[in-house]
């Protein structure tokens, strides 16, 4: 008798364990959307926030790393670094001084010791770019960042009051006591 109350119990068991198994598609699953990336903020140039001198737009493919004031030889600058893709560094210097000439600024002959100079015309020191291009070791055909560039540009205030004009992700003006890597650490916790 104490046999087929264990076998009883155990096909009952096993019954209970086989039914929940075959509805368990059903109970709890999240419906997939396909969206499985975070929202990425917004290209920090593209925000209108801190547009670059003229309006100028760069017509290749790049990443704002930092942007923010800082002084050189007494005098506050904007200082804006980024990576470029798929170009190597002499057509990156190109693609620079192109984009800041549609926007009617003019290089100068003598750039030294930057890679290249532009003004605007009938500007004064105050409307000056230097340009400084550095193409990164070891890359190939296959490489998309291939090196880095930084421009000298004249201080801009923000171009709106928006919310994503101060937020940091967004236009990579970090504050001097951010700590990038810390802050990547953080939200993979």
């Amino acid at each position: 008798m104490l046999g087929m109350g264990r076998r009883t119990v155990a096909l009952a068991a096993s019954a209970v364990v086989l039914v929940v198994l075959l509805l368990s598609h059903t109970f709890g699953r999240a419906e997939p959307t396909g969206d499985y990336r975070p929202d990425l903020p917004a290209d920090a140039l593209a925000t209108g926030c801190f547009p670059l001198p003229g309006d100028t737009r760069l017509t290749f493919g790049y990443q704002v790393r930092h942007d923010g004031d800082v002084e050189v030889d007494g005098e506050l600058r904007r200082r804006l670094v980024a990576q470029y893709d798929e170009l190597d560094d002499t057509e990156a210097l190109a693609a620079i001084v192109a984009d800041f000439e549609d926007a009617g600024f003019v290089a100068s002959q003598r750039p030294a010791p930057y890679d290249a100079v532009l003004r605007a015309p009938g500007s004064g020191r105050g409307e000056v770019v230097r340009v400084m291009v550095e193409a990164l070791p070891d890359t190939d055909d296959d490489t998309l960042v291939r090196g880095t560039f930084e421009l000298d540009l004249p201080v801009v205030k923000a171009a709106k009051d928006d919310a994503v004009c101060s937020d940091p992700k967004a236009t990579k003006r970090w504050p001097q006591d951010y700590d990038a890597e810390s802050d990547a650490h953080d939200r993979a916790r």
